[in-house]
């Protein structure tokens, strides 16, 4: 897996989410450790750069026979190497203070020593976008759809 490039002084904070049995996401009931994984995610920093580390456990549900991770959804989306916060505040940079997108890379940079790569930070934009625009095929007259 990619290895990002750490800045000397940052920072790691540990954060622990494993669980020795928790409700299967499919079927609910309550399914036992199988193992344990670690993830690490860009954060925020104020004075230098931040990494929070997370221990999760995996489970494994003996009725669904599906495996599936401790819930991590408060802190970052899945496959995401950023914190939902780092994503919040690139996101207000670009629309509330309406700075261009490769400005906004260097602000997050400056400012939360969090680089977030243009490619991703355009794909945010986009996303975000797209839960804003009405759906297709309803038309839309004012603020009400008709």
């Amino acid at each position: 897996m990619y290895e990002a490039v750490l800045f000397p002084d940052t920072r790691i904070q540990l954060i622990n989410r494993t669980r020795r049995k928790l409700p299967c996401p499919t079927c609910t009931s309550m399914s036992r450790r199988r193992s344990t994984g670690e993830r690490k995610l860009r954060s925020i920093g104020l004075t230098h750069p931040m990494v929070l580390e997370v221990h999760y456990s995996k489970h494994y549900c003996k009725i669904c026979c599906k495996y599936f991770n401790a819930p991590m959804e408060d802190l970052a989306e899945p496959g995401s190497m950023f914190t939902n916060e780092v994503k919040k505040r690139a996101l207000a940079t670009v629309f509330e203070d309406r700075v261009p997108l490769r400005k906004a890379v260097e602000r997050m940079l400056r400012d939360f020593y969090v680089h977030v790569p243009l490619s991703t930070l355009e794909r945010w934009v986009s996303e975000a976008g797209k839960k804003n625009r009405p759906q297709e095929g309803l038309r839309t007259v004012g603020s009400t759809r008709l």
